[in-house]
């Protein structure tokens, strides 16, 4: 027996046997497709309270009043409520459309803001006697909140010392009260302008003085409005710097010691003794390794948000196939990944991927001249093939490479 020819005669089965192996091989390939929960929020329906003051004289005295040569009118500006809008911005999610991008949360919520500030009088001064203008310092202001007396205002001091009303010349001031907070329990106001002149001798100096005094009752008016607190949302590009420790660079600034060359530069080659350069140094005796910080990239990221709550993840398993058929130019459908649905992905004699997902096998649409058959990428045996061929020149579709299903 001739046992070196019958060696090499297994041999070379071996190595037909792994030709044939490589040939029918195929290279797997997968992707993830995930998809979040929706977490944006609906609007909410919200109710905004507010207090409104309410001051109205009381009936005891009259708006306008005339003594001798002064008339005073005084009334009190209306408080108004104006709508506005506060905003929180707070982070939310990462956004899983937009890779790279956060994603903040903006709660935008209905107030009222009551307006003005302070009660405001408004007062009107007019002087009737044509020779004497009328000074205003020698006016006493007097304000009682629920018989608690309220400071004149210092910022009111100056003008209201310095003021003359001439006959010609009627003068309106706006005197600010009380800021709100000093309103909201108030039940009775009393406005008292005393030593006030109101008539003159001839030399024109004063011969009479008269106390002008006003009375209003003050409530607080509970509103209530129908509002809606809504939400919206604002997708920011995620912060990146230069990673610090490489610069940018990607690789760590430190120099290490070339371990293939023990730090020399070169080596002697055990087989015939000489000494070359190494390679992987390029003869330095020194190498660089990747940066450890930045992980090579030199950009380093700083995302604010979190991963949106997962809802569902499928995992797609595939591999290059080329489908033919005979004749050529039959339409070819595959399941696209994304969506989960078929899709064309061109004519036959082309090579695309295939997918499978974890759940289920989807199979590759073929169809000629209203004929179609589907057939999945594997043998009889359940072996994934590269290669799928259907034959429709009998009218039925043929599969001579690949499994049919029904």
């Amino acid at each position: 027996m001739n046992t070196k020819k019958n060696f090499y005669s297994v041999m070379t089965l071996v190595v037909f046997a792994l030709l044939f192996w490589a040939s029918t091989s195929v290279k797997k390939v997968s992707t993830t497709e995930k998809t979040y929960s929706d977490t944006k929020k609906e609007d909410e329906n919200i109710t905004v309270s507010y207090k409104l003051p309410v001051i109205k004289p009381t009936g005891k005295t009259t708006q306008t009043q005339i003594k001798g040569s002064t008339t005073i009118s005084i009334s009190i500006v209306p408080f108004e409520a104006s709508r506005s809008v506060k905003q929180n911005r707070t982070v939310g999610y990462a956004d899983p459309t937009k890779p790279g991008y956060d994603i903040y949360e903006v709660t935008n919520i209905p107030y009222y803001a009551v307006s003005p500030e302070a009660i405001r009088f408004k007062m009107r001064i007019s002087n009737s006697n044509e020779d004497v203008p009328l000074e205003l310092s020698k006016i006493t202001f007097a304000l009682f909140i629920d018989g608690t007396v309220w400071d004149f205002p210092e910022k009111y001091e100056k003008t209201w010392e310095k003021g003359l009303v001439s006959s010609v010349s009627p003068k309106e001031y706006i005197i600010d009260g009380p800021q709100l907070a000093g309103l909201y329990s108030a039940k009775e106001i009393m406005l008292n302008l005393s030593g006030v002149p109101t008539d003159y001798d001839k030399g024109g100096y004063v011969t009479q003085k008269e106390k002008f005094v006003w009375y209003f009752q003050s409530q607080m008016e509970d509103v209530q409005k129908d509002e809606k607190k809504t939400y919206t949302y604002e997708t920011t590009l995620i912060e990146k710097k230069a990673c610090a420790k490489c610069s940018g660079t990607g690789t760590d600034p430190q120099r290490y010691k070339c371990s293939t060359c023990d730090g020399k530069g070169a080596y002697v080659n055990v087989y015939d003794k000489k000494t070359y350069k190494c390679s992987k140094c390029d003869g330095s005796g020194i190498v660089y390794i990747k940066c450890g910080n930045c992980g090579g990239g030199g950009v380093l990221s700083y995302p604010k948000s979190e991963e949106a709550p997962l809802k569902s993840s499928v995992t797609w398993t595939g591999w290059s196939v080329n489908v033919k058929t005979n004749p050529p130019g039959a339409k070819v459908s595959m399941v696209d990944t994304k969506t989960g649905e078929y899709k064309s992905v061109g004519m036959s004699n082309l090579q695309s991927y295939w997918y499978s997902s974890n759940a289920k096998s989807y199979p590759i649409i073929i169809e000629y001249q209203g004929k179609s058959v589907k057939v999945l990428p594997y043998n009889p045996t359940g072996k994934e093939m590269s290669e799928i061929v259907v034959d429709f020149l009998s009218g039925a579709p043929i599969v001579k490479k690949g499994t049919k299903v029904n």
